[in-house]
């Protein structure tokens, strides 16, 4: 049963325990040239970055290995990762193993620096959702955007191996700034969920929070309000994400 969490929003609080879908998050960097002399002042290595990212969407896409896939554009100046790819994979159809694979293989390929003149930094992995505020009715196994005027505030957080169970998600409410948001988050943006996403890899864990919002680019000024606090928080990377291609 979801526990209901009394505020504003009448959003409730649920354990996510669905062992048949797993998520590839890909995080990139800005492109940076091979060699800055030569870098022509009409190059434009963002636009460029885009078209590869979603050219590799579409690629996965038309393979159908994933079930629905996303590319998130940063619309905030010098982002730390300009572009967030997001897929959702049927564990019962396709190995996540054999797609971060196979992913990852075509992505060094798609942003091969001796074709680019460009490198970044790619950071590929697969998660889970341990958890998920929502506003009902919702159904928890798609993830594409419900209007075009759909927006996400995304932070990314990396916990060191042991503490993530015993201190990072027993509190990950507080930790991530998720209670914050659907408290004063204002309604007007119409607040559909927030997810909390953990990597799956050995090793210190990764942990994703989405914050999805249906009227989020109608409602931006208000909306990025709390960003100040978010980023006061000085335990994660925090941004403004819009889609620029799906399937």
């Amino acid at each position: 049963m979801p526990l209901a969490e009394k505020g504003p929003s009448f959003l409730n609080v649920l354990e996510v325990d669905d062992p048949k879908l797993c998520v590839l998050l890909h995080l990139m960097t800005p492109m940076e040239p091979i060699e800055p002399v030569m870098e022509s002042p009409l190059a434009r290595p963002l636009a460029q970055q885009k078209t590869a990212a979603s050219d590799l969407l579409t690629e996965v896409g038309s393979a159908k290995t994933a079930m629905e896939g996303m590319l998130l554009a940063n619309m905030e100046k010098n982002a730390q990762f300009p572009f967030i790819s997001y897929y959702v994979i049927n564990t019962s159809q396709t190995d996540p193993v054999d797609f971060f694979r196979n992913l990852q293989a075509a992505s060094l390929k798609k942003f091969d620096p001796r074709n680019l003149r460009y490198t970044a930094a790619h950071t590929l992995d697969l998660f889970n959702e341990v958890a998920t505020i929502a506003r009902p009715p919702l159904d928890p196994s798609s993830k594409r955007p419900n209007s075009t005027t759909t927006g996400y505030i995304i932070s990314v957080y990396k916990v060191f191996e042991g503490d993530d169970g015993e201190k990072f998600e027993k509190n990950w409410l507080y930790w991530t700034g998720a209670r914050m948001l659907y408290r004063y988050l204002p309604k007007s943006a119409g607040l559909r969920r927030i997810t909390l996403h953990k990597s799956i890899s050995s090793g210190d864990k990764m942990y994703l929070l989405l914050c999805e919002c249906s009227n989020f680019l109608e409602n931006l000024s208000s909306a990025a309000l709390l960003l100040p606090a978010l980023r006061a928080r000085l335990c994660g990377y925090t941004g403004l994400y819009k889609t620029t291609a799906s399937f």
